[in-house]
């Protein structure tokens, strides 16, 4: 089946993940395309864009509702993402759990594919599954904080109902449930760790640490309040009188223009909240720079131990930031070195091909384990 098997990533393109690990199935002889119902103001790339956001016309839900009903006539595996599937249209407001008879008719591309013998898949990537009620009460540092994030009301009141049901809902009819972040093993007990696949690193430019004293820092959060920007910038400028750095903060600006900038950095923080590193720290990693965030070792049960060990990420405790970011500018030369660890742990662990070969196994056979290396 391989040979000829036909694969759509989809309905949405969060963080490039669908289209790297789609490009890497095409080099591998699948016929392999990525769909979003609209497109964002990012840029990331896809083979077809159904519709436009929030367009409500007769042509946007015609075409809308075609592709969703055509595509499991056209593919082998549906593999969709952030809990969504083709017929749940959430820029419209919809969502799971509202009533029997709207379930049904949300699940009509979901239901069609295993009607017709075709294999499902789900990877979920964070807010699509984390509930935020939970994850406050669990963790000290989160980024589901009255605080931290401007939905975290919402997020008690509906949100968490919503993820809730579309767990009771939609991923029973996955073959097969993936997550990126180790933390939502606590909410998919069913699923299955999945390192990011979000670059295609033989078209990276290796651009190691410069080695110079005065050190170029870039910080590029989506959402500031969730990343802890504020935390991080507050440490930096107590840093300011005692260690020469550069930063640059890289906000609103699309995909391709932000890896310009990237490739001038020595170091990257990353976020210092979500206890994981993000897809842009596998980004600056595949170049040979060295990442610093914030990992949460009470999800570690959820991560291939030898994943865990080889980690090269330079820690960060949101409660002692000033500390851990002096330790970092203490020592410039170890930049160099920990770039070069990030390089060959992206190679190991995050290389599209490596991971598409596994998930091309489990394709074909679901129930197989998934095999990373």
């Amino acid at each position: 089946m391989t040979a000829n098997m036909r694969v759509l990533h989809g309905p949405v393109n969060v963080g490039n993940q669908p289209w790297t690990l789609s490009r890497a199935e095409r080099k591998l002889g699948l016929k392999s395309d990525v769909a979003v119902n609209y497109g964002t103001w990012l840029g990331y790339p896809a083979d077809v864009t159904v519709g436009t956001y929030q367009g409500k016309t007769i042509v946007d839900r015609l075409r809308r509702s075609a592709f969703g009903l055509s595509a499991p006539f056209k593919y082998d595996v549906l593999h969709y993402y952030f809990g969504r599937n083709f017929f749940l249209w959430d820029d419209y407001g919809m969502a799971f759990g509202r009533s029997a008879a709207q379930d049904k008719r949300l699940l009509r591309d979901v239901r069609l594919a295993k009607r017709l013998g075709k294999r499902t898949f789900m990877t979920l990537q964070g807010c699509d599954i984390r509930l935020a009620r939970q994850s406050f009460e669990r963790n000290s540092w989160t980024p589901c904080h009255p605080d931290r994030c401007g939905a975290f009301d919402s997020c008690v009141k509906q949100y968490d109902f919503d993820r809730t049901a579309m767990s009771r809902v939609l991923l029973p009819l996955m073959d097969r449930v993936f997550y990126l972040n180790p933390e939502l093993g606590h909410y998919v007990p069913n699923g299955v760790f999945l390192p990011y696949a979000n670059v295609d690193l033989d078209g990276v430019e290796r651009r190691p640490p410069s080695g110079s004293r005065r050190v170029r820092i870039v910080h590029a959060p989506s959402d500031p309040k969730t990343k802890g920007t504020d935390l991080i910038m507050a440490a930096l400028d107590r840093l300011a009188s005692r260690y020469q750095f550069e930063l640059i903060l890289v906000q609103g600006l699309p995909h391709a223009e932000a890896m310009e900038l990237y490739r001038s950095a020595d170091l990257a923080i990353d976020q210092i909240l979500f206890g994981w590193y993000g897809g842009f720290a596998v980004e600056l990693m595949a170049m040979g720079k060295p990442v610093a965030a914030f990992i949460r070792e009470e999800d570690r049960e959820y991560v291939p131990s030898q994943m865990w060990e080889q980690l090269p990420i330079l820690r960060l405790d949101p409660s002692h930031l000033e500390r851990d970011l002096s330790r970092i500018l203490e020592a410039p030369d170890l930049l160099i070195e920990y770039g070069k660890r990030s390089e060959e742990f992206v190679r190991r662990w995050h290389d599209p091909a490596k991971i598409a070969r596994g998930m091309i196994e489990l394709y074909e056979h679901p129930e197989k384990a998934l095999s990373l290396i």
